[in-house]
């Protein structure tokens, strides 16, 4: 990572609706970047085909305009890191998978899907699932298996000794040990690359510095170090937001009522209420006692210091309010 600027990316995968909890995501991406004089880019993770909606990404493009949270570079606009759309990078990464496996920081896996129990009498790896079974392949063999045309995944060679540690700007420094860490699928026998892999190449190549994103994804986070450490590249900062709940205290779904953005639209909210209200879903601007902000003068006082770790309540009385 060259780059001194704050850039952050909003990566939907185009799945159906937009949900409170993603246009949180892009609105704490967008006003870090722009809270900095930064970048705030939009990408498409649209690998995942058999969840692929039809018109999401129309839905994605529209629910970001009528928010006002512009992008500086996309799939509609290109940008020095394109493409932004990423089946349209499928070659980029199996280039980088390959080259761990050179480095002997990953290894091809030969093994058909669905086979992850350790044979009797194997002792266990101290990881669940994956067995690491074909790990210890000699690297000659496995290239002579490779270019035979045996199908293979390509996995990441966790260590098995030590610990990884990094420190979130939210929730502090957060400590796993290694052997609990699967040897990750990084690249399938189809070609496409799993959403952690993905994310590590996309983010480095289009200069991320900020990974913001839901707290459920902290446990993953040890993964996505371990990547950065195998490939040399600067690890970005991690910004994990709190849990959104509604008022009974359970995380935030349907039976709370409409929890898209659309719906919300449909219900006679207007976008600029709904905008103000998410802002304050885990964040608090210090000693400012009002509530009420456009968007530019959130892009002026926003700051990463302000998130809280507690889950962030989802009150449609304070969204009448606010409307």
């Amino acid at each position: 990572m060259t780059t001194t600027m704050v850039k952050t990316r909003f990566a939907p995968s185009p799945t159906g609706i937009m949900h409170i909890g993603n246009l949180r995501s892009a609105l704490y991406e967008y006003l870090i970047a722009k809270s900095k004089g930064g970048r705030f880019i939009l990408r498409i993770e649209d690998t995942d085909r058999e969840r692929y909606v039809e018109g999401a990404i129309e839905v994605i493009y529209k629910t970001l305009k009528q928010c006002g949270l512009d992008h500086d570079e996309g799939p509609d606009l290109g940008g020095p890191n394109g493409p932004y759309t990423q089946s349209q990078r499928l070659p980029l990464y199996k280039k980088y998978a390959l080259q761990l496996v050179e480095k002997g920081t990953a290894y091809p896996c030969f093994c058909p899907a669905g086979k992850i129990e350790p044979d009797d009498g194997e002792e266990p790896t101290g990881a669940y699932g994956y067995d690491r079974r074909c790990r210890g392949i000699d690297p000659e063999t496995a290239r002579q298996r490779m270019a035979s045309g045996e199908a293979f995944a390509i996995r990441q060679k966790m260590p098995l000794e030590g610990e990884t540690s990094f420190t979130d700007q939210v929730y502090g420094t957060i400590t796993v040990m290694n052997k609990e860490l699967e040897d990750q699928i990084l690249l399938k026998s189809d070609g496409y690359p799993t959403y952690n892999f993905a994310n590590v190449v996309d983010d480095h190549l289009m200069e991320i510095t900020h990974v913001v994103r839901g707290s459920e994804y902290l446990s993953s986070t040890p993964k996505y170090c371990r990547l950065y450490q195998a490939f040399g590249w600067e690890i970005p900062s991690f910004v994990h937001l709190p849990l959104i709940v509604g008022e009974d205290g359970k995380k935030l779904s349907k039976r709370h009522g409409s929890t898209s953005f659309d719906d919300l639209v449909d219900r006679g909210y207007l976008p600029r209420a709904i905008v103000n209200m998410i802002a304050f879903l885990g964040w608090a601007p210090g000693d400012e006692t009002r509530e009420i902000f456009s968007l530019a003068e959130l892009e002026s006082i926003f700051h990463i210091e302000g998130i809280s770790k507690a889950p962030a309540v989802f009150s449609y009385e304070k969204l009448d309010w606010m409307n």
